[in-house]
């Protein structure tokens, strides 16, 4: 499981959260949007439309709680993390965790042939990988996760 490509994950997302906001919107309407959809972070848009970067939750409290920023008036385009990394959907997720761990990412975009197709967070790729795909017994349910676990830690450590 560990060596299927990241787009696997996003066919299996409700939403491939491609949601964006323009770099001149201000962090309390990225917030709601965040919010609303219960999203960890929201990409950003130039003028022209074209990716300009990406929007975290951690974005926000580094870059605008720690900082004293009022978020009414706060534009993305000055706290939105500008260098968004992406992988291609054929990329494997051991590749890709190993990508976010190494850089402390929480959040990867995921691109399909060159265009943004989606965003991945460490919780999906986590979940797609200990969660049964298949339902299970309850009482089964605890071993199967924690084999699945330990089997894809193992992954990680050999990789």
């Amino acid at each position: 499981m560990i060596d299927r490509p990241v787009g696997d994950v996003l066919k299996g997302k409700s939403s491939p959260n491609l949601l964006s906001v323009a770099s001149t919107a201000t962090v309390s309407e990225a917030v709601a949007l965040m919010d609303e959809k219960g999203l960890g972070s929201v990409l950003v848009r130039d003028a022209a439309g074209k990716m300009a970067g990406i929007f975290t939750e951690r974005d926000l409290m580094r870059r605008v709680v720690r900082q004293g920023r009022d978020p009414k008036t706060t534009p993305m385009s000055a706290v939105m993390s500008p260098d968004v990394r992406h992988v291609p959907a054929s990329e494997s997720i051991v590749e890709v965790l190993r990508i976010m761990v190494e850089h402390g990412y929480r959040h990867m975009l995921v691109s399909d042939n060159g265009k943004p197709a989606g965003v991945v967070s460490i919780r999906d790729l986590m979940g797609w990988l200990i969660l049964p795909d298949e339902p299970i017994a309850h009482e089964g349910r605890r071993g199967e996760i924690r084999t699945r676990a330990l089997d894809t830690v193992e992954t990680l450590k050999q990789g």
